[in-house]
Formats: structure tokens, C-alpha cells, sequence
């Protein structure tokens, strides 16, 4: 076990030194029409006082919360290019490794009498196409899935004080991990509630303080304005690469013209709309009257893996904008249902499951082809493979196997 532990130590530290040459290529050849070009003049913005967000871009601008822009004014100290690098490195490599290391352990206090080894390669293996997308495109996702992971790893030690630090950074760096914050703070009930409002203070006020109380203010009405707005109000994201359920709907409303393919449903905008915000606040009012049974009927205040695993899947399928790089989140996913899966001796799903997520890391047309590749783009093909990870979560934690899955917690 030592020398195994050494020769692991020793292929991390090659790797590492490879990605500081890999990393500083990227960052010398990093973009300024790009989504790390926003990141780094959002951080300079906001040093220097001047306006972070426009609403109304076509490629939506600056859309994470004022928090973030604090974030990203640390690397707004360096060089455009040297900024990029630093943070392809440290970030989207570093955070990459710490990802892992962190579903590790989560899983090792979940399941302390199984070997999660091989769940975790398989859910390493899988994932990468969603990894890399991060990388290359030099997107933001993986700050906060590694303070969701932190939150999830201490509230599984019932630190919960922490746990709440954690999401409630998450939170303030990207709205999604607020329904892990909602979710913790249904199963803890009222008495922790004042408690997580004063640990979000500090993360509005801060930001606010360094830019000036009236500056603040407008940061967070510049921020509604740019994006909780437009998306509240059902706006989705119209793009063939756009994943997502509504993305999907819409793309089947409207078929595309470009690669060939005609709509399957004929329905009006505002019908399609209805039926998008019915399904969402369907699948949330069921998630969200589980964890309240769970807790004032069953008396858990723990969540099992499936359960994180559900509350990951929500943020991918229900938003209207979510693409590719937003699936870090699938090693999560995938090592529980590969575990659970390996566990039960499920053969048959497991190989079923292993084929649909090898297919998400070649849908590129250097390996299938233009045309594949816009089937399986216009299709949502991700989507339809997360929708089948959902379905897996019900129904591997059906009553009767639940137990075992919190025996841990």
C-alpha cells in the first residue's frame, strides 16, 4: 500500500510538471473574445470602480455575482496572458486534482467497508470530456464544485457551521449551489437559519465595501438586471451546443435549419414556456418535499450520495443555461452510480451506463464525424444521458437500500 501511495505521488507530481508547460501554452494563447478575457477585465473593474455588469449582451458579458468579480480581481494583477496562465494552472488544473481528491474522501466516509477505487477511475475516466472543456475554454465551474464538495465533506462530519461557509461561497460565486444551502437548511430545520443568514452577510457586504456602498449597491442591480432577470423570466440560451432540458424542448420546438433537422413539435413560444415552468417547478416541489419528509417524518437530517447526486443533476437539467463545461459535477454523479452499481452486482446497467457516458467524450467530429456530431448536439445527447443518471438515483435509493447508504453518515 506504501509503495503504491509513492508511485501515485510520483505520477501526480509528473503530471503537475507537465501541466505547467501545458497550462502556460493555453495561457500565451488564450483569447480575447473569450469567457477568461470577462473574468479578467470583470477583476480589473472591479478594483477600479468602473461598471461590471451590461445587460443586454449577446454573449451575456460578466454574469456571476459580485463576489466572484473579487475573485478574479486577484488575477487581475498579472498581464492578460500571464493572468490566463496562472489561472489555467492553479485553478482549472489545481482544482481539477483537488475535485477528485475530495469525491475521494466524501465517498470513503459514505461507504468506509467498500473499495470505491474503481467507481472513482471509472468516474475519473468518464468525466474527463467535461474536465478538459473547463480547461481549454478556461471556464470558471471548478471553484465552485470544489466548495460544494466542502460543503457536502463537512456536513457529512456535521461541521455544519463550516458546511454553510462553504456553499454560501459557492452561492456567492455562482447561484447554483444555493440549493444545496436551501436543501442543508430544510434538513437542520429553524434553528440553524439565523446562523446561515449571518454567514451570508459577510460575502455582500465585503465586495461591497471595496467598491463603495452606491457601487455595491448598483453591482447587485446591475447583476439581476444581467442575469437573474432574463433567466427567471424563462430566457434560454439558443445555441445547438446548449444542453439542459429546456434547451433540449426548445430545440425540438425549433428544429435547425443549418444541419437538416425540422421540429418534432410545433408548439407557440409562450405554450413552450408554460409547459418548461410547470415541469421545473414539478421536479423542485418533488425534491423539495423529499428532503422535508426525510426530515420531519423520517427524522434524517443526513443526505445520502444519491441525494447530492439528485441535487447535482437539478442544476444541469433544469436551468436554462447549462453547457458542457458545467458537468465537472458528473464525477460526483458517477461515482455514486458506479459504486452503487458495482456493489449490487447490477452488470447489465452498469455496461449500459458505461457505453452512454464513453459516447458524451467522443462527440467530436475528429472521431464520428459532422454529421453524428450535430445529431448528437442538436439531441442534447449529455442531457438525455443525465436524465438517465436521474432515473438511476431514484431508483437505486428506493426504500430498502436507502439505509445502506446512510449507514456511513
Amino acid at each position: 500500500m506504501q509503495l503504491h501511495k509513492r508511485h501515485l505521488t510520483l505520477l501526480l507530481a509528473v503530471i503537475s510538471v507537465a501541466f505547467i508547460f501545458i497550462s502556460y501554452q493555453r495561457g500565451m494563447k488564450a483569447d480575447v473574445a473569450g469567457d477568461y478575457y470577462i473574468y479578467w477585465q470583470t477583476g480589473k473593474h472591479f478594483l477600479s470602480g468602473e461598471k461590471l455588469y451590461t445587460p443586454g449582451l449577446v454573449d451575456g458579458g460578466f454574469t456571476y455575482p459580485p463576489f466572484a468579480a473579487l475573485f478574479f480581481s486577484l488575477f487581475s494583477a498579472f498581464p492578460f496572458h500571464i493572468s490566463a496562465f496562472v489561472f489555467t494552472y492553479l485553478v482549472n488544473y489545481g482544482l481539477w486534482m483537488a475535485s477528485i481528491f475530495l469525491t475521494k474522501n466524501i465517498f470513503e466516509l459514505y461507504y468506509p467497508q467498500s473499495n470505491t477505487t474503481w467507481p472513482l477511475i471509472l468516474a475519473f475516466l468518464f468525466s474527463i470530456g467535461f474536465y478538459w472543456h473547463n480547461y481549454i475554454w478556461m471556464n470558471a465551474n471548478l471553484p465552485v464544485l470544489c466548495l460544494t464538495l466542502l460543503g457536502i465533506r463537512h456536513y457529512q462530519q456535521k461541521k455544519f457551521g463550516l458546511s454553510y461557509v462553504f456553499f454560501m461561497a459557492g452561492t456567492f460565486f455562482k447561484i447554483t449551489p444555493v440549493l444545496f444551502l436551501a436543501f442543508a437548511a430544510i434538513k437542520r430545520g429553524p434553528k440553524d437559519w439565523p446562523k446561515i443568514i449571518l454567514i451570508a452577510l459577510p460575502f455582500i457586504i465585503i465586495p461591497a465595501l471595496l467598491r463603495g456602498w452606491p457601487t455595491g449597491l448598483n453591482d447587485w442591480q446591475g447583476y439581476y438586471a444581467a442575469f437573474v432577470a432574463p433567466f427567471s423570466k424563462g430566457q434560454i440560451d439558443e445555441n445547438i451546443i446548449s444542453l439542459g432540458i429546456p434547451a433540449l424542448l426548445e430545440k425540438l420546438d425549433t428544429g435547425n435549419a443549418a444541419v437538416g433537422l425540422s421540429p418534432l413539435f410545433h408548439l407557440s413560444p409562450s405554450i413552450l414556456k408554460t409547459i418548461i415552468l410547470y415541469f421545473q417547478i414539478i421536479v423542485m416541489g418533488a425534491l423539495t418535499a423529499k428532503f422535508v419528509y426525510d426530515r420531519y417524518v423520517k427524522k434524517e437530517e443526513a443526505f445520502s450520495a444519491a441525494d447530492y447526486s439528485l441535487i447535482f443533476l437539478v442544476t444541469l437539467l433544469l436551468p436554462g443555461r447549462v453547457w458542457a463545461h458545467h458537468h465537472v459535477c458528473a464525477i460526483f454523479i458517477y461515482t455514486y452510480v458506479f459504486h452503487t452499481l458495482i456493489h449490487e452486482k447490477r452488470t447489465v446497467l452498469l455496461v449500459v451506463t458505461c457505453v452512454l457516458c464513453l459516447l458524451t467524450d467522443v462527440i467530436s467530429k475528429a472521431i464520428i464525424g459532422q454529421t453524428l456530431t450535430d445529431v448528437f448536439k442538436f439531441y442534447s445527447f449529455i442531457t438525455v444521458v443525465m436524465i438517465w443518471m436521474f432515473i438511476l438515483c431514484i431508483t437505486l435509493n428506493m426504500p430498502g437500500k436507502r439505509k445502506y447508504a446512510l449507514s456511513a453518515v
